[in-house]
This record gives C-alpha cells, sequence and structure tokens, in this order.
C-alpha cells in the first residue's frame, strides 16, 4: 500500500481517488508521478530502470570511482543494506532472512544460485540446510561469472562496515573459491551482502558495467540500487542491473523479450539454469525474455513490483498440459517472512508461447459500444463479499468513436466483442465518461452529484451528450476484462506465476498456518 511506502495518510487517500479505489493503481500512480516507473521500481521490461538523477559529490572507494554505480546518493549506506549478511534463517535454513526492506534482489539471486547448485543432491529437500560451503560455491559463481579467467576480485571489510574494503585477487575459479571460503564469515555477517557486490562490480569491471547498463536503455547516470518512495521514506533497492550481474554476469536491465529501438527480439545469453518472472508483464503487457521464462532448471527469481522473492521446484518439468507441479516458494522478509511455502500448481492451460521474433501492436481500438475501460469493483460488493470478486459488479465506461485514439486493425480471427447500450439516467452521483478518458491530462477524478444534468468537470457537457459510468456484474465482462480482474484480484503471486501458466490453478498449501493469507511476492 502506499503508507508502506511512506506517503501521509490524507495524500494516499488522494492518490487512491483518483484510481477509482484501486490500490495497485494507486501505487502505480504515486510511482510515476513521483519519479518512479508504473513497472515498478526494480524490473524494467523494454528497456532500463527508471531514469536517476545526477550525482553530485561523489565518492572513491579505496580510490576507485564506483560509489556512485553502486549507490542513488552520494551518502552513508542504509542499515538495511550494512546489517544484512548472507546468513541463512535459524528457522528455514533453506533461506537467508531479510530483516528490512532494500537488498531482495541480492538474496533472491543468492538463494536462487544456491538451489539450482543443490536442487540434484539426493538429499536436497524442503528441510534441507545448506552448508557454509555451499554459500561460498554459490558466491564464488556469482563473483566469477561476470569475469574472465586469470582476472577475479574478492572484497572484504578493512575496518568498519560500508567503508574501506580489502581487495583480494585471484587467477582462477577454485583459487576463488578458497578465498571466499576462507573469509565466508565476512560474507555471512552483518555487510556481507554488499560485499558480494561489490566483488561482483570488480570483477566485472565499473567500466564494463556501464556499458552494459547503457547497452539496454538504461539512463548514463543510473546506479545498481536504485532509491524510490515517498521523499520522506525512501527505499534503496536492487534494480534489475544488479540482479542481472548476479545471475547473468552482465549488468543489462531489460528483462522483456524486445530491444527498446524496432522492437526486435531481445533475450539473456544465461550460463546459469535460473528464470526470472515478474507482474510487470501483465501491466506493460510485453512478455519476458525467453530464456527467463524458461531456464534450464525450473529456478525463478520473482520480482512483484516492489519486493524479490525466490520460487523452485525439485521436479524436472515436462511443460505440458494439465501438468501438476510442486513448486517451494521462499521469502525472506520481515514481517511477512522468513516464510517458505509449498505451491501445488495445475497447469490447466500448459505453459505461455514462446515471444515471437518482433513485437506486434496489440492495442485494437474499442469500436463504439464497446467497453472501454473497467474502472473498479462496486465497493458495497467488495466489503460485503471480500475476496469473491467474480460475484461482484464492476463499474465500466463504453467506447465512443475518437479519431485521436489509434490501434491496430483487428485480426479476422478477433474474438467478437460484446456491445452495450448507454443504458437507463443515473439516479445517484454519476462518473462522466468525457471527463474520466482524460483524467490524466486534466486531473479531474470526481462524481458529478445526484441530480445534477450537466458535468461539472472540465468538459462542461450535458450529461446525454457526455456520457456516464455504469455497472455490469462479472459475467457480462469480455473475456479479456474478466482476466484483468482476475490478475489483478487473485493473490500476487499467482498472478506472477500466471504469466508462464496461464490462468494455472494454484493452491498454497500453508494457508492455515498463517491465517489464510498467501505467500507475499
Amino acid at each position: 500500500t502506499l503508507l508502506s511506502f511512506g506517503v501521509p495518510e490524507t495524500e494516499a487517500k488522494g492518490y487512491l481517488e483518483m484510481a477509482g479505489g484501486n490500490a495497485e493503481l494507486a501505487v502505480n500512480l504515486f510511482l510515476s508521478m513521483s519519479g518512479g516507473t508504473v513497472e515498478g521500481p526494480t524490473t524494467s521490461i523494454g528497456g532500463g530502470s527508471s531514469k536517476s538523477e545526477k550525482k553530485e559529490k561523489p565518492k572513491l572507494i579505496n580510490g576507485i570511482d564506483f560509489y556512485t554505480l553502486v549507490w542513488p546518493e552520494p551518502i552513508d549506506i542504509p542499515r538495511s543494506w550494512t546489517e544484512q549478511g548472507l546468513e541463512f534463517s535459524k528457522d528455514i535454513p533453506l533461506g537467508i532472512a531479510q530483516p528490512k526492506n532494500g537488498p531482495c534482489g541480492v538474496l533472491a539471486a543468492v538463494q536462487a544460485v544456491l538451489v539450482y547448485q543443490c536442487r540434484k543432491r539426493k538429499e536436497f529437500s524442503k528441510e534441507y540446510k545448506f552448508t557454509s560451503e555451499d554459500l561460498a560455491r554459490a558466491i564464488t559463481t556469482m563473483i566469477s561469472i561476470g569475469g574472465s579467467s586469470g582476472s577475479y576480485k574478492m572484497c572484504t571489510w578493512t575496518k568498519n562496515v560500508g567503508q574501506e574494503i580489502t581487495i583480494h585477487e585471484a587467477k582462477t575459479e577454485e583459487e576463488l573459491y578458497g578465498l571466499v571460503k576462507k573469509n565466508i564469515k565476512s560474507f555471512q555477517s552483518p555487510g556481507g551482502c554488499i560485499l558480494l557486490v561489490y566483488s561482483a562490480i570488480l570483477t566485472r569491471t565499473p567500466e564494463k558495467i556501464k556499458k552494459d547498463m547503457l547497452s539496454e536503455g538504461a539512463d548514463k547516470n543510473h546506479s545498481l540500487v536504485i532509491s524510490y518512495g515517498h521523499p520522506s521514506n525512501k527505499n534503496w533497492q536492487c534494480s534489475s542491473e544488479l540482479v542481472s550481474l548476479l545471475i547473468r554476469g552482465k549488468a543489462g536491465g531489460n528483462v522483456g523479450a524486445y530491444g527498446q529501438i524496432g522492437g526486435q527480439s531481445h533475450d539473456w545469453d544465461m550460463k546459469l539454469g535460473i528464470g526470472l518472472l515478474t507482474l510487470d508483464e501483465h501491466k506493460s503487457g510485453i512478455p519476458v525474455a525467453n530464456s527467463l521464462k524458461n531456464p534450464s532448471a525450473p529456478v525463478w527469481i520473482l520480482h512483484g513490483g516492489d519486493h524479490f522473492t525466490t520460487l523452485w521446484s525439485n521436479e524436472d518439468l515436462k511443460d505440458e498440459k494439465d501438468e501438476k507441479v510442486t513448486f517451494y516458494h521462499f521469502n525472506g522478509l520481515a514481517p511477512a517472512g522468513p516464510r517458505l511455502s509449498t505451491i501445488t500448481l495445475q497447469a490447466t492451460n500448459g505453459v505461455a508461447k514462446k515471444a515471437p521474433e518482433k513485437r506486434a501492436d496489440t492495442y485494437f481500438k474499442p469500436l463504439p459500444g464497446e467497453i472501454d475501460s473497467v474502472i473498479q469493483a462496486h465497493p458495497e460488493d467488495r466489503k460485503a463479499r471480500p475476496g469473491e470478486y467474480e460475484t461482484w459488479r464492476y463499474e465500466v465506461v463504453l467506447a465512443v468513436e475518437d479519431k485521436s485514439v489509434q490501434g491496430a486493425q483487428r485480426p479476422k480471427n478477433y474474438p467478437k466483442q460484446p456491445v452495450f447500450e448507454q443504458g437507463p439516467l443515473p439516479t445517484e452521483a454519476w462518473r462522466c465518461r468525457e471527463c474520466y478518458a482524460d483524467r490524466f491530462k486534466t486531473m479531474w477524478f470526481k462524481l458529478n452529484p445526484k441530480g445534477t444534468t450537466v458535468c461539472e468537470g472540465p468538459c462542461k457537457k450535458p450529461l446525454k451528450e457526455c456520457g456516464w459510468s455504469f455497472y455490469l456484474e462479472f459475467k457480462l465482462l469480455p473475456l479479456a476484462e474478466r482476466i484483468k480482474i482476475q490478475r489483478r484480484e487473485a493473490p500476487k503471486l499467482s498472478t506472477i506465476l500466471w504469466t508462464r501458466w496461464p490462468m494455472a490453478k494454484i493452491e498454497f498449501n500453508d494457508l492455515k498456518d498463517f491465517n489464510g493469507q498467501p505467500p507475499s511476492s
């Protein structure tokens, strides 16, 4: 919610009103208006992450100018990072606990690499306990994956966490593993998360990382850790570039199947069998890169908009229709975690098709009388039957002919869309259709008072001329709109999984232990 971003309650209510009562849309409005991105603060589909302001007074670390390559502001590193070590949870030894929001992308990447490297062992199960040797091997992989033979760097703190570092060099991966293993306590202790990041950067080199980021659309001043949220309570979180560096060895942040220019095919050259799924795919309409959606091992980093978690299966997937698979999902962030959930998924519609070689325009202009937009669920229905979204009514506005709106030509096999009449005049407070269409230009989100026959908004048109919204039952909505509502109202984790297994049946097997609350993502 907006309150978790540090937005004052009165301001949060304003964004919620703009969004027609939709909390998720309200968060997206806030991020877009405060310099964030609608797709979320930590991943980018179709280009680099959001632009960063130009840094001032750059800091040096051991005489190397890469502080502002890592951090969004030249100030002291927040405690959420300096206190984070790579130490396994006492309650769930299979995962790393995360007390504070911030370094989740790094932790999810470490978790994914650990699972990828250990899942084929006979003793590997939900109760498996990772060893310090397992962690050392994973760290070695994440440092070395972006480097070249003969030049690997590993960092430890010279004295105080977050300040000077000592740089150790290794010529081979085995020599690097020996160094990491010898200094594993440094990585497990507070600040160990940062040491992994610094080691990966120095091994890849800051120069190559800057080129990596620019090559996939990032701003020249973009940092690997980004700042977002309300000015009074900003968070420093991982970018997709940083996650990419740790699991791919290249700091390119575009996780989408297409490049920025021309809609040409784009993919990740993955050395590890790890994938990534993101909620941003539904929001942007751009599918995730094929290699990330379909990794060689069933291990994924999940991105839920403002947080990274990890998903995996100990089974080898067949990717067949109606295949039933057991997955495990780990979220280390308090207060919802640490939590290791077992998930049963039945792929009732198989798996999503691979993205076409070239991006096609998928927006088809609605015809007059078709539904132009679903605004919100009826507040009384939502309150009376929480979670039962298929029984709710939904506020809609109809499309009218608008020459300023362009769309692709509908293919011959495009499903026929239902057409509706405007219906009887409203008897309660009413929403102007024309003002709603221009709401982001005029910032007018109010309803007209009951009994008024002329819009009080910017259009000033008579009611019968400007049109009004009305409510429809869920079952009467077009299929595409019903799917959108399912994605919006279902648990976020289900919505992310549907990007690969469209509308699969998903069962969370630990709901009784968490008061019916699904796992967070």
